[in-house]
């Protein structure tokens, strides 16, 4: 298994003290840290090479940033991972690819211009899709996002693509070797949900997962 971020250690240790107050052994313990694999949705990757690919379930502003600071010490200092012995620093960039949007329905509206001033802060290239709308238009939800980035700044390049497996396709597409793409607000979630209570079947990882695939036969 990898340490990713400051965050994973925090958690790691927090279960391992409720492990030990609860009589489990230190071999034990070790022995189900050494084969943990993650929480699906939770800083899950998809691959690592020839680009990382990343699926989290971050929604708001604090968990945003700690899903950005992650990936972004990923392509920046691979002395704060642990990989596997094919992983090779040599090949890191210094881009960050995030596609993101923000849950419809009325819900805290006050975060979405602040999830947007964060992407700016950490991602070279943003993508705004769509999250869960429910009665909300599309196309609103991503404005109100957008209206946090900062004016006249050229560090970064957005763009929205409202259908969500477009923007992902997207944002595979514009990776590079060494470069990072980190998908957003959904994680392990099985549906989208639209207007009027309707909603649509999702997988996050399975949809770059077979992305990645056409990606890779040219489709």
């Amino acid at each position: 298994p990898f340490l990713l971020s400051d965050f994973n250690k925090s958690n790691i240790a927090a279960a391992v003290a409720v492990a030990k107050q609860a009589g489990v052994g230190e071999k034990m313990i070790e022995e189900a840290l050494r084969h943990f694999k993650g929480v699906p949705g939770r800083m899950e990757f998809v691959q690592w090479k020839p680009f990382a690919v990343i699926v989290d379930y971050a929604h708001t502003p604090d968990s945003l940033r700690a899903a950005y600071r992650a990936a972004r010490e990923l392509i920046t200092d691979s002395s704060s991972l642990i990989a596997g012995a094919d992983y090779q620093p040599s090949v890191i960039s210094h881009k960050l690819i995030c596609v993101l949007g923000a849950a419809g329905g009325g819900r805290d509206k006050w975060k979405r211009p602040e999830m947007g001033a964060i992407a700016a802060e950490y991602c070279e290239e943003i993508i705004l899709s769509n999250e869960d709308p429910y009665n909300e238009k599309s196309e609103e939800i991503l404005e109100q996002i957008a209206a946090g980035f900062p004016t006249h700044e050229e560090r970064f390049h957005a763009q929205k693509i409202i259908d969500r497996r477009e923007a992902i396709k997207k944002a595979l597409a514009l990776a590079k070797p060494g470069d990072a793409v980190i998908l957003t607000g959904k994680g392990s979630e099985d549906f989208i949900h639209i207007a009027k209570g309707k909603k649509t079947p999702w997988n996050e990882r399975e949809t770059a997962v077979r992305l990645l695939g056409e990606l890779r036969s040219g489709k």
